[in-house]
């Protein structure tokens, strides 16, 4: 059975440390994981930097009191782990071999994904997992859309493997990062057919927090949660 990812909303509260208080913030993250049958020890949560760090985690990986560690990528093959990652736009990807039962989740945000880390990512389950590319099931979660992800030309930083996913109209640059996303794990090996996004669009989403929306439309600043469990 595919492990499905649950996806925190806006009533669920700010997930974020960063942006919240911490006991609010701990109560919010502990009352979502209580909702979806998880205990507090149970979870692993990345703190991420928009750098490369691929972790694997057992029952007794070190965190901190908070449950967090540095990643922007969790792996796991022990039953009852539960991975959370924090996002507000970008891909939070979940990864599943039912072969070899590994768990992988992802932060794919622009920078990540210019850095192919989604690429990456493939290499490390083949490399130490023994994972077929060809098995692995995909679910990408609530994140910024085309539409909506859109910058005055020209852009300030344009990274080169992101080039052929921009789209120029007007006075406005429109990135599309799912499609670079896929881009990377089809060339990968990962059947198309088996990596399924979401249509919830988190810049234009009344239920779901984004950084775009709130720096450019003052919208209210918060994190949103993804976690799966193996």
């Amino acid at each position: 059975m595919h492990p499905l990812p649950h996806t925190s909303t806006i009533s669920h509260g700010n997930m974020s440390f960063l942006l919240g208080d911490t006991d609010r913030v701990t109560e919010n993250r502990t009352a979502f994981l209580r909702e979806n049958g998880i205990a507090w020890e149970e979870h692993f949560c990345m703190r991420c930097t928009h750098g490369r760090e691929i972790v694997t985690v057992t029952s007794n990986t070190p965190v901190d009191k908070y449950r967090m560690l540095e990643a922007e990528v969790l792996v796991t093959q022990e039953a009852g782990c539960t991975l959370m990652l924090l996002t507000a736009d970008c891909l939070p990807t979940t990864f599943f071999d039912p072969v070899t039962k590994t768990l992988a989740l992802a932060h794919f945000s622009r920078q990540t994904i210019a850095d192919a880390l989604p690429e990456k990512t493939i290499v490390f389950l083949q490399t130490h997992f023994g994972v077929d590319p060809a098995n692995l099931q995909v679910t990408v979660g609530p994140h910024i859309h085309k539409d909506s992800y859109r910058f005055p030309t020209p852009l300030q930083t344009v990274y080169e493997i992101l080039k052929p996913y921009l789209t120029i109209e007007s006075d406005y640059t429109y990135i599309d990062l799912p499609s670079a996303h896929n881009a990377q794990l089809i060339t990968a090996g990962v059947p198309a057919d088996k990596i399924k996004i979401s249509t919830i669009d988190t810049a234009s989403s009344v239920d779901h927090y984004s950084h775009f929306a709130s720096t450019h439309h003052a919208e209210a600043p918060g994190r949103i949660a993804t976690i799966v469990t193996l």
